[in-house]
């Protein structure tokens, strides 16, 4: 996974898509560190395995806060 163009999301509310989840998660970039992408949702934090992420896609912005 590049991480370097990741970079750019950081601090954005984005949809991530998974290769095995169909509908993603959805919440603020707060880290890309080695291979792995930590995401703020409204009842908590995830981390995501850079390996399963199929795109990422950021929200218009009024989701933005």
């Amino acid at each position: 996974m590049p991480t370097e163009l990741i970079k750019e999301f950081i601090g954005k509310v984005c949809t991530v898509s998974l290769f095995n989840d169909s509908f993603g998660v959805t919440g603020k970039i707060v880290s890309v560190e080695g291979n792995w992408l930590k995401v703020e949702e409204k009842n908590g934090s995830r981390i995501i395995n850079g390996d399963m992420i199929r795109d990422i896609k950021i929200m218009p912005e009024k989701y933005q806060k």
